[in-house]
């Protein structure tokens, strides 16, 4: 069933002028609507809201000239949403001149485009409006629109003891926080997604399948190409890939090609490339050379898009279901840290070294010792532990735990991926004692609340 028709949405806008990219079909229109909502409710004036769906207007001469009657009515301070302004030609020079000339002065002004490739690499050089992406909901935010809030800030990765004795405050939600995990798995954090009955695939391929291809026509790609390299993606979820391997499975036969399409995913907010590090490296880890990489989606949902596009079969099943929960591991340490993979000197792959500090997926029955260094976490179904450096959790209570409140992050590249902030070393101190979870022992028999489409894993999200 869908969830809930009426969740207590609200997205609070970038502090300043803004360009919004991010994946099509995100709901950039819909978070721009309910600001305005918001802005409404507390009763700003509403002449000094002003939003325009820029798909009607054919070039920056238009653009003026609709300033020009909107200041006829408000001459004052505003809040300006400009939906869809890359269907406008030259809309940058003619937004860099309404603020030259005044029109946008002490405005808030915010920008959409269909194509975030072309506001990805758009400057407006000397004017204060910043670039920012909106992604699918993380669990967290997920969590507490369609769930319940739950009032537990956001945790620090690097104090280990600290976010383990968050996680026991967690445990009595533990059952619905399962619940809404296995369907965040199969549905993703799209807002569309969250309103369909059933399987949302069906809904939502479509559309999406036609923003994304619309975009590569526009760029002069090769759909072939961008098909040849996210079913590579597919098939070895989750694996260390190379563009050399991709290459040579595919019809392109040159690394740089590959290379390139990767990027251009990047770019259009489809997968988060994930760089190996050293094992030991510390929060200025930068990727080794000629080393694999592996490459994930940035919702989960997009996993079973691009299955259903490059093999004819959307449908996720228990094999997948760990790979896909990696993934969405990495989207949300990416999403705040500088996320890299490792390989110990004994040769175990270490699943996402953050600053030191070890990450490893197993979504299963787990044990601290499935982690190859000293000091980390290890992510099970229902059980918790805690000894030295390492914690032992939930996956659906560590993603709430590293989650932010909100949907807009600054738009930076790192050296390995599209970053937030770097994770430092930490002194840990002594744990409380864990009254409901002690070693080995299971928090609760959380439902698994599954999707009619979805397989029955025994023990896995």
């Amino acid at each position: 069933m869908a969830l809930s028709s009426r969740p207590m949405l609200a997205f609070p806008l970038p502090g300043a002028s803004s360009l919004i990219m991010g994946p099509r079909q995100v709901g950039k229109t819909t978070a721009m609507k309910l600001a305005i909502r918001a802005l409404l409710t507390s009763r700003t004036d509403p002449l000094s809201l002003m939003y325009f769906s820029c798909d009607s207007l054919r070039d920056k001469e238009d653009l003026v000239k609709l300033f020009q009657e909107y200041r006829k009515v408000h001459a004052g301070r505003s809040y300006v949403f400009l939906d869809e302004v890359t269907f406008v030609d030259d809309w940058n020079v003619g937004l860099l001149h309404l603020f030259n000339a005044g029109y946008l002065r002490e405005s808030s002004v915010y920008v959409t485009g269909s194509s975030s490739v072309s506001l990805y690499r758009e400057t407006l050089p000397g004017r204060p409006i910043n670039k920012v992406v909106m992604y699918p909901l993380n669990f967290r935010a997920y969590f507490d629109a369609f769930y319940r809030k739950l009032e537990l800030p956001p945790q620090d990765l690097a104090n280990v003891s600290a976010l383990a004795s968050a996680a026991d405050k967690l445990i009595p939600y533990l059952n619905q926080l399962n619940s809404a995990f296995n369907r965040y798995l199969a549905s993703g954090g799209f807002l569309a997604s969250a309103y369909v009955e059933g399987d949302p695939l069906p809904a939502v391929y479509e559309r999406y399948k036609d923003a994304v291809l619309a975009d590569l026509a526009r760029l002069g790609r090769e759909e072939r190409y961008f098909r040849e390299v996210m079913r590579s993606v597919v098939e070895k979820y989750a694996s260390r890939i190379s563009d050399n391997s991709i290459a040579r499975e595919t019809s392109m036969g040159s690394h740089n090609t590959v290379a390139s399409y990767l990027d251009l995913a990047e770019k259009l907010f489809v997968a988060r490339v994930i760089f190996r590090v050293a094992w030991d490296a510390g929060p200025n880890a930068v990727p080794l050379p000629r080393s694999n990489k592996k490459v994930y989606f940035t919702d989960p949902l997009l996993y079973r898009i691009m299955k259903f596009y490059t093999m004819g079969d959307g449908r996720l099943t228990e094999e997948e279901v760990p790979k896909v929960l990696e993934g969405v591991v990495a989207e949300h340490l990416s999403r705040r840290y500088n996320a890299g993979y490792a390989v110990t000197k004994t040769g175990k792959e270490v699943d996402f070294v953050v600053g030191g500090v070890g990450i490893e997926v197993k979504g299963g029955s787990a044990s601290l010792s499935d982690l190859k260094l000293d000091r980390g976490y290890v992510l099970s179904y229902d059980e918790f532990d805690l000894a030295g450096g390492k914690a032992m959790m939930p996956a659906s209570v560590f993603a709430y735990l590293i989650s932010e409140d909100r949907v807009f992050y600054p738009l930076t590249r790192g050296p390995l991926s599209a970053r937030g902030h770097d994770v430092h070393r930490g002194t840990e101190k002594g744990h409380p004692v864990r009254a409901n979870a002690k070693k080995g022992k299971k928090a609760s028999k959380a439902g698994s609340s599954r999707l009619p489409h979805e397989a029955a894993p025994p023990k896995r999200f």
